[in-house]
């Protein structure tokens, strides 16, 4: 049975990865762990609860496309999976599909097992999609690279480890700014978010770089045992294979109804951003020149010049009230009926909620309140719940008061 998530005190944990720093550089490090109340503004009629327990970094799930399972993806590798009938249960640990811990490598806290997703042809070809960092030595320069492969699932749900083939490999100058995500959009294509390379300022100048993959989101093809460019990119530069650069860290995107891209990119010195461009519309963010509403000058001043206009930008926040970094979310077409028709995102540091929705043909953002966690993902449960993964390792669900489930 799922129970009310309840912290009346305002709880700090060291991070098992303390000291380690998101730009390779002195002057910034993540902070320790935050646990607090969940709070979320009345008007919305929503409450956390625990959904499920017991992982260590629990950053996606998805549903099985055959079979009646939720599987969560949890950085340090593993793959765990949930029967959904009705027999479901927060307090079941669940079954291991996969663990390939001595596969990746978790020297920086944005590394590990970065994305997954099922073959579009799951039900006959019983493939899946991962994306992780290379295992490496964690001592000295980084030699751990961001990998794109396929693995099988064999007749008993599980992982075969032997069958992980590499399909793709980023050389990855730093050890962060991975990206990773992957997403599905049908008929065998995937979107696969990179990261600028790492460190900061994007001292390679890899972001308004439009011939390396590093900054950019990625259009493929899988079919069989091998990716190809897709035919969808109209326009396609030196790279056939990319579809939108001039962006930092796309941790996390999501495609609407409308076939539209809502892109959550991690900033920098003083701007969290959130994207929006038609789906195929290949499209230049901006970075390094640019950082939300602002030129980007490294070590400059935080300073929103609203004459500069960008189309695809929908909004930007601050790092005021202990926000540090964007974690995107879902265009919301399932889920708590408050939340419907909103892209919602939140913020890693500060464990804050904010959905976008259209008023009267305007993009306006909306304030939810805090969910005490530092949020590190978003998924969808069993039933369409809409679920927030915490770097503590928790799950919780925003549910509206008084529901059934």
């Amino acid at each position: 049975m799922m129970r009310a998530l309840v912290v009346s005190l305002l709880i700090v944990v060291p991070s098992a990865l303390g000291g380690c720093l998101s730009d390779d550089s002195e002057e910034f490090s993540w902070p320790d762990v935050i646990i607090s109340d969940c709070n979320i503004l009345e008007e919305y009629d929503l409450e956390c609860i625990e959904y499920l327990n017991g992982l260590l970094n629990p950053i996606l799930s998805i549903e099985h496309p055959n079979l009646p399972e939720l599987w969560i993806i949890d950085l340090n590798g593993f793959i765990i999976s949930w029967s959904t009938d009705s027999n479901f249960d927060a307090n079941n640990p669940g079954t291991t599909v996969a663990d390939l811990g001595s596969l990746i490598g978790r020297c920086h806290m944005e590394q590990g097992l970065l994305g997954f997703a099922f073959d579009y042809d799951f039900e006959n070809s019983n493939k899946v999609l991962l994306s992780y960092i290379e295992s490496g030595p964690c001592d000295g320069p980084n030699q751990s690279n961001l990998i794109l492969a396929y693995a099988t699932i064999d007749a008993q749900g599980k992982m075969d480890s032997e069958s992980i083939t590499t399909l793709m490999e980023i050389e990855q100058p730093y050890r962060n700014h991975n990206g990773g995500h992957i997403v599905s959009i049908g008929e065998g294509e995937y979107l696969w978010g990179i990261g600028d390379g790492g460190s900061a300022n994007d001292p390679e100048g890899n972001g308004q770089d439009d011939s390396t993959k590093l900054g950019t989101i990625l259009l493929f093809s899988f079919e069989g045992d091998q990716i190809s460019p897709s035919s969808s990119i109209s326009s396609p530069g030196e790279d056939p294979y990319i579809l939108h650069y001039g962006l930092r860290n796309p941790w996390r995107f999501d495609v609407d109804a409308e076939n539209r891209l809502w892109i959550s990119d991690v900033g920098q010195n003083c701007w969290e951003e959130v994207n929006l461009v038609p789906m195929f519309e290949s499209t230049n963010f901006g970075w390094a020149e640019m950082e939300g509403p602002q030129p980007f000058e490294a070590g400059g001043g935080c300073e929103s010049n609203n004459s500069i206009s960008s189309p695809e930008l929908v909004h930007a926040y601050s790092h005021n009230n202990g926000n540090c970094s964007i974690t995107g979310g879902f265009w919301m077409d399932w889920g708590p009926e408050s939340l419907l028709e909103s892209y919602i995102y939140g913020d890693f540091c500060s464990g804050s909620m904010w959905s976008i929705s259209d008023t009267n043909g305007v993009w306006e953002n909306n304030y939810l309140g805090s969910v005490g966690k530092m949020i590190v993902g978003f998924g969808k449960g069993h039933s369409d719940q809409l679920i927030i993964f915490g770097w503590d390792g928790s799950i919780i669900e925003l549910r509206e008061k008084n529901s059934e489930l």
